[in-house]
């Protein structure tokens, strides 16, 4: 019986294999094949494509005059100063010529001075002529007088010097007695000072280290204390945590109170090893040096002389004064009878005449300056004051720097680029500015040929941008905002820039080809912020994908176009 039960339910077993595996045949046969994965793409369009650069600088004047005085004289209006605006022809200062004027008359008086200095010299030159001749008489009778002067003052040197000689060696012989009393003092002073030095060093020294040790070795022992008083509270109060019963409770403030007093005594302690130590004994202090104290007779003058050589000295400063008198008028006579008779020379009569022409110059060249002066200073276009380093009221000199004028009809953008970007600027290249919520045109009309690094080191190629219609919302130093339309292409093949992929050999797309991902080498132009040209390896329409993700070339995939793909989404 049991055999036939075991064959039946093997053949029961065969039975639903059998049927299971026609089951599996069956719904496959009717499922048909299985999807395929779908990736998004887009397709290669054909249109227009603008190349911008995007960059900022600074507004900056292209034009600027600094304005010199070109009198000397009081600015009498000024009513602008720094970052004023002014109009072209707009009067801006007016100076006080009152003494510009001034000086214009007294340059007429100067000529008029000179013509008589000159008629003067002609006369004085033959009055010289007959001094010369007086002169030489006089210079006999002068050397006769100065040679007897000269002895009389040389008597009266010796007989002072001999007075001051035996004045000195009394004044010696004094200057050393004081000297031996002095050094007896000194001696006396610094057998006082090693004394107390002994004392110091032999008692009262060692009698303070003493203390101050007993002092730390107290402090030591209390805070010894102080730390096994501690220890034995953190201990019962261990204790108390595991059972908190009364009489655990009692150690606990005990060992406490213990702790209190043993951190009490320690501070005490400290403290006063802290005011031993601050104050250590003062040690002796060496006696000041008394030979210092020694009179000087040779350096101080303060020893007078006891032969009073008053009158002999008033006498020999009247005699060398005569002396020198004489001496004076003998140099002067030799001079004159020496010099030339003054007679003025054709050279010197040239030079006069010179002079007062060069005079009558200067008083045309200020009448010219006057009129300058009144003239006052007007701008001469339209701007914005700088550097004003005068005011109302200032005074002036000719050639005085007053202020600086910086135009605003003439004006540009200074503005750096990249090395990746310096090679799409152009001079002559079209720009929109925008400065202070306005909107401006603009022209490329400068690149520096020398790149600078910036402040983080990368080299920057600098650039001005003309404005083109500037008007009076124009601020100078501000930054603006400047797009140039670096260049264009119309009717050319372009696709999404983030489709463009760059490897070792070069650019390349994948593109959806029968169903299939490929992967296509490609050659691109012009580019955008969205979107580049593609000069080579795609036609208009081929479906270029945007994501490759976890796709690789050689997949099987369904395309499914970027706008589809966003209405399914929608409707999802």
């Amino acid at each position: 019986m049991k055999k036939k039960k075991n064959k039946l339910m093997i053949l029961l077993v065969a039975v639903v294999v059998v049927l299971i595996a026609v089951f599996s045949v069956v719904s496959k046969m009717t499922a048909g094949p299985a999807p395929l994965p779908q990736v998004e793409v887009a397709a290669v369009t054909q249109g227009d494509i603008a190349q911008e650069l995007d960059a900022t600088g600074s507004v900056e004047s292209e034009r600027k005059k600094t304005f010199y005085s070109p009198v000397n004289g009081e600015i009498k209006e000024m009513d602008v100063t720094t970052g004023d605006m002014v109009k072209k022809g707009q009067k801006l200062i007016t100076f006080d010529l009152e003494t510009l004027e001034q000086e214009n008359q007294k340059a007429e008086l100067n000529v008029l001075a000179g013509r008589y200095e000159y008629q003067n010299t002609l006369k004085k030159s033959g009055e010289a002529a007959q001094k010369q001749a007086d002169a030489r008489a006089n210079v006999g009778t002068l050397e006769d007088q100065v040679a007897s002067w000269k002895q009389y003052v040389s008597d009266l040197k010796r007989e002072i010097s001999q007075i001051t000689a035996d004045d000195a060696a009394d004044a010696a012989k004094k200057q050393k007695e004081a000297a031996d009393a002095l050094a007896e003092q000194e001696r006396k002073l610094t057998e006082q000072y090693q004394k107390e030095v002994k004392l110091y060093q032999e008692k009262t020294l060692p009698e303070y280290k003493k203390e101050l040790a007993e002092a730390l070795e107290e402090k030591n022992r209390r805070m010894k204390e102080y730390y096994t008083a501690d220890t034995e509270y953190q201990l019962a109060f261990e204790t108390w945590s595991a059972d908190q019963s009364a009489e655990n409770r009692q150690v606990v403030s005990e060992k406490e109170e213990a702790r209190s007093q043993a951190q009490i005594a320690l501070t005490n302690a400290e403290a006063a090893y802290s005011q031993l130590e601050a104050n250590p004994p003062v040690a002796p202090q060496a006696p000041a040096a008394v030979s210092k104290e020694i009179p000087d007779i040779n350096a101080s003058g303060d020893t007078a002389l006891s032969t009073d050589t008053s009158q002999l000295q008033n006498e020999l400063e009247e005699a060398s004064a005569t002396l020198a008198e004489l001496q004076s008028e003998l140099a002067s006579q030799k001079a004159v009878a020496e010099s030339d008779a003054g007679t003025i020379t054709a050279e010197e009569k040239a030079r006069m005449e010179t002079t007062n022409n060069l005079t009558e110059l200067e008083e045309k060249s200020l009448e010219e300056l006057i009129a300058e002066g009144k003239k006052g200073i007007q701008a001469e276009f339209t701007g914005v004051i700088s550097e004003a380093q005068v005011n109302q009221g200032a005074s002036v000199t000719q050639g005085m720097q007053m202020f600086t004028l910086l135009s605003t009809e003439d004006v540009s953008i200074q503005i750096n680029v990249s090395k990746y970007d310096y090679s799409k600027l152009k001079e002559g290249q079209k720009a929109e500015i925008t400065l202070g919520g306005n909107t401006y045109q603009g022209t490329v009309t400068k690149i520096n040929r020398i790149a600078v690094p910036n402040e983080k080191g990368t080299p920057m190629i600098g650039a001005t941008v003309h404005i083109d219609n500037p008007d009076e919302n124009i601020f100078l130093g501000v930054d603006a905002k400047v797009v140039i339309a670096a260049a264009s292409a119309k009717g050319v093949l372009k696709v999404p820039t983030s489709v463009v992929n760059i490897g070792k050999e070069g650019s390349f797309c994948y593109v959806v080809e029968d169903g299939v991902i490929v992967k296509k080498p490609v050659e691109t132009g012009l580019s955008s912020d969205s979107e580049v040209e593609i000069t080579s390896g795609l036609s208009k329409g081929d479906a270029v994908v945007l994501d490759m993700g976890n796709y690789a070339e050689g997949d099987a995939v369904e395309a499914m176009n970027s706008e589809t793909a966003g209405e399914e989404e929608t409707q999802q």
